[in-house]
């Protein structure tokens, strides 16, 4: 197996994965989330886009998962002290492949790329409900900072 950088020639797999991740998203979540059929539009945008990239796992031409990851920055406010972090803004490993050390392949490969761009942490928001999600995150050694709370109308 291994772990690289996407490319435009891995858009169609990625596709399948995004559908793939969206229909899950969309049965934790049917009031906020849809199942939809990722056209391609938005992972060209991160490939393209410098600060910003999707890392695959991929054995015998097909990509078992990825990471979306991305610089960001804290907000100009005065009373927030001024830092760069990484944001993991999806993660999937496609369900056959699950339990395989896939994911956790691609965290590594997410915490060097946070490294190598000298940025402080990672950062992730995941479903309360994800019960998986949340264990892997964890055993990956990441911890709870804050949650968002919602209150329906």
């Amino acid at each position: 197996m291994e772990i690289r950088i996407a490319t435009m020639n891995d858009i169609e797999q990625i596709c399948q994965l995004y559908t793939e991740f969206f229909a899950y998203n969309a049965k934790l979540q049917p009031k906020y989330c849809k199942e939809i059929k990722e056209n391609g539009n938005y992972p060209k945008s991160i490939i393209t886009d410098d600060k910003s990239d999707i890392i695959i796992a991929i054995e015998n031409n097909t990509i078992l998962g990825f990471v979306h990851i991305q610089e960001a920055e804290t907000p100009p406010y005065d009373s927030v002290v001024q830092h760069k972090f990484a944001v993991i803004i999806d993660f999937i490993v496609t369900v056959l492949c699950r339990e395989k050390g896939i994911g956790k392949k691609l965290m590594d490969e997410a915490k060097k790329w946070t490294k190598l761009r000298n940025l402080e942490y990672i950062e992730l928001m995941v479903l309360n409900n994800a019960k998986e999600a949340n264990s892997f995150y964890e055993k990956n050694g990441f911890v709870t900072v804050s949650h968002t709370m919602r209150y329906g109308l």
